[in-house]
């Protein structure tokens, strides 16, 4: 979803392919602890999860592996990066 015309993104680091990166490898290398977070948290199978906010998607990917084929994760971000988490999990 784009922004209304004449209004910037609230993020601070942009959205750019740089960035987005950035994300990535950062979502990659924090995922073992949230993984146990969102176990802790209560995260199981066949729940369903909003990821808010969800950037390049890498902690919507641990989710949707926590919720397995049972469960539902849906990622929303103000700008459309292009993924989309399918029933067998990563694209």
């Amino acid at each position: 979803m784009e922004a209304p015309a004449g209004r910037q993104s609230l993020y601070a680091l942009g959205h750019s392919e740089q960035e987005l990166q950035r994300l990535s490898h950062q979502g990659q290398a924090f995922g073992p602890y949230t993984c146990q977070l969102f176990e802790q948290a209560g995260i199981s199978r066949a729940m369903r999860v909003l990821d808010v906010g969800c950037g390049s998607g890498e902690v919507a990917f641990l989710a949707a592996d926590l919720v397995g084929l049972s469960g539902e994760v849906v990622g929303a971000d103000e700008k459309r990066i292009g993924f989309l988490i399918g029933p067998a999990g990563r694209p």
